[in-house]
C-alpha cells in the first residue's frame, strides 16, 4: 500500500470566514453619528505591581516607589487608551492572569509579611471588594509590549531593621543558623505609606559608603489593606546567628515531658542588635516552666523572645518546656 499526501485548494472561502479570530458586530440604527461602547474580556492583557524600597539605616526611614507593569499579549494595540486597573483577586476560571497582583499564582505567597491587618479606609475608589487604580494619563499599549507606570511615591516613612528566626519543636542544630534580616513598616495614613498596596514584589536597596544604592533582597507581599503592619524578610543575615540545642528531655510521667532548650545568639556586628526568636510547634497544652528572659505567647503554637545581643558579643537564652510529648 502506498501512502498518499494530498492538499486541497479551494477557489474561494465563505465571506464570513476569517483567518484570524475576529469580532463582528451588526448594528441596526438610524442614520447619524452615535456613540457606542464595546466591552469584552481578554486573558492577554494583564498587570502586576512592583515596589522599590530604599532603607536609610541612619534615619530609620524608608522610601517606597510603586510601579504598575502592564503586559499586552492580546494580539492588538490599544492606542491612547484610558486605563483603569482593578486590584484584587477575582475568580477567573481557566485563565492565566489575575487582575491586580500579576499572573495567577505569581505573588500569592506574600501574606506571611502581614504582622497586623489594617483597619483604615482611604480615599481610593472601590469596586465591590476591589480597589481601582486609574492611570493619570492616557497611554498606548502596543501588542507584545511591557511598560511601567508609577502609582506610589513615598519618602521618609518610619521603618525598623531587625532579625528573626522561627524554630520547630525539638529543633536542634550542631551549627549556628543565620537569622532572617527583617524590615518592618506600616502603610497607615499617619506615619506610613498611606495607601492600599496591591499584591506584588518589594525589592529592597541600601546605600553603600559611596552613596550608591545596592540591591539586598526581595519578597512578595499580598493584597494589603491600609493601616497594616508589615515585616518583610530580605534574606539571611551574614553576622547574626542562632544555635538552638535540646539540652535535656525528661519524662515526668506517662502524660508529661520536660524539655530543656538553649538558644545561643551571636552578633559579629560592631553594634548591638535585637533578634526575635520564635519557638514554634508547642500546641496549646505546652507551657514554659522556666526561662532566662521573659517570653511572649504569640499564639497556641508559639512563644517568642526579643533577645538583645551586644556588639561583637553573644547572649544565651534558656527555657524549660512542660508538654505532653
Amino acid at each position: 500500500m502506498t501512502a498518499c499526501r494530498c492538499r486541497v485548494i479551494f477557489d474561494h472561502i465563505p465571506p464570513n470566514m476569517r483567518a484570524d479570530p475576529t469580532l463582528s458586530v451588526t448594528v441596526q440604527a438610524k442614520a447619524g453619528t452615535r456613540e457606542a461602547a464595546l466591552r469584552y474580556l481578554t486573558p492577554g492583557l494583564g498587570w502586576r505591581a512592583d515596589y522599590v524600597a530604599l532603607y536609610d539605616e541612619g534615619k530609620g526611614t524608608i522610601d517606597v516607589q510603586g510601579w504598575v507593569t502592564l503586559t499586552n499579549n492580546s494580539g492588538t494595540t490599544y492606542n491612547n487608551a484610558r486605563t483603569v486597573l482593578v486590584a484584587g483577586s477575582p475568580h477567573m476560571l481557566n485563565q492565566g492572569y489575575n487582575n491586580g497582583g500579576g499572573y495567577r499564582g505569581g505573588y500569592q505567597g506574600g501574606d506571611d509579611t502581614m504582622v497586623e491587618a489594617g483597619t483604615e479606609s482611604g480615599t481610593r475608589e472601590r469596586l465591590g471588594d476591589y480597589y481601582l487604580y486609574p492611570l493619570g494619563d492616557r497611554t498606548t499599549i502596543a501588542n507584545l509590549q511591557t511598560k511601567q507606570v508609577s502609582f506610589l511615591d513615598v519618602h521618609g516613612a518610619p521603618a525598623q531593621h531587625g532579625y528573626q528566626l522561627r524554630l520547630g519543636w525539638l529543633q536542634t542544630s550542631e551549627t549556628p543558623i543565620s537569622a532572617a534580616t527583617m524590615y518592618s513598616f506600616s502603610n497607615s495614613a499617619q506615619g506610613g505609606l498611606g495607601d492600599q498596596l496591591p499584591a506584588g514584589v518589594v525589592r529592597f536597596y541600601l546605600k553603600d559608603a559611596r552613596g550608591q544604592a545596592q540591591f539586598i533582597g526581595e519578597h512578595a507581599i499580598g493584597h494589603t489593606p491600609m493601616g497594616s503592619k508589615l515585616a518583610i524578610s530580605t534574606g539571611d543575615a551574614f553576622d547574626v546567628k542562632v544555635k538552638p540545642v535540646v539540652e535535656s528531655r525528661t519524662k515526668v510521667n506517662d502524660r508529661r515531658w520536660k524539655t530543656g532548650m538553649s538558644y545561643t545568639v551571636t552578633n559579629a556586628l560592631p553594634k548591638p542588635v535585637t533578634v526575635l526568636i520564635i519557638q514554634g510547634g508547642l500546641w496549646g497544652d505546652t507551657k514554659v516552666a522556666e526561662e532566662s528572659i521573659k517570653s511572649e505567647r504569640r499564639d497556641a503554637d508559639s512563644v517568642a523572645w526579643n533577645v538583645t545581643v551586644p556588639a561583637n558579643g553573644k547572649t544565651v537564652v534558656t527555657a524549660t518546656f512542660d508538654s505532653k510529648y
